[in-house]
């Protein structure tokens, strides 16, 4: 009985591992300007889920965490056209940073910073 205990709390434990649960401000910046959307993240070992709230309004998002890499995609809609833009960085604490790619119209960097004093 203390083996499996001790394992799971090794797993939980271990070097690199990475929580990104939270919301999180992000500055995205591509060669349409700079926007500031918000993300909420819910982590549950890879996977991640949550929302994405930006100036076009709210979609769900989903995507994975990798040791310090995360990759997540949310399907956006602006004027009727709907595309999927996909986010690639790498987590660091309270920070994440990479870059994005704008469904078929082009990429961008973006970076995040968790909000302090969540609940």
């Amino acid at each position: 009985m203390l083996i499996p205990v001790l394992s799971a709390t090794l797993l939980l434990a271990r070097p690199g591992a990475v929580d990104v649960t939270g919301t999180w401000e992000m500055e995205v910046k591509s060669q349409e300007g700079t926007a500031h959307p918000t993300i909420a993240l819910r982590q549950e070992g890879e996977r991640i889920t949550g929302t994405y709230q930006g100036k076009i309004g709210e979609s769900a998002l989903e995507g994975t965490v990798r040791g310090s890499d995360i990759r997540f995609a949310v399907n956006l809609k602006f004027q009727d056209v709907s595309y999927k833009v996909t986010y690639i960085g790498t987590v660091s604490g309270d920070h994440m940073e990479g870059t994005a790619r704008f469904g078929d119209a082009g990429t961008g960097n973006w970076s995040a910073r968790r909000k302090k004093n969540q609940v």
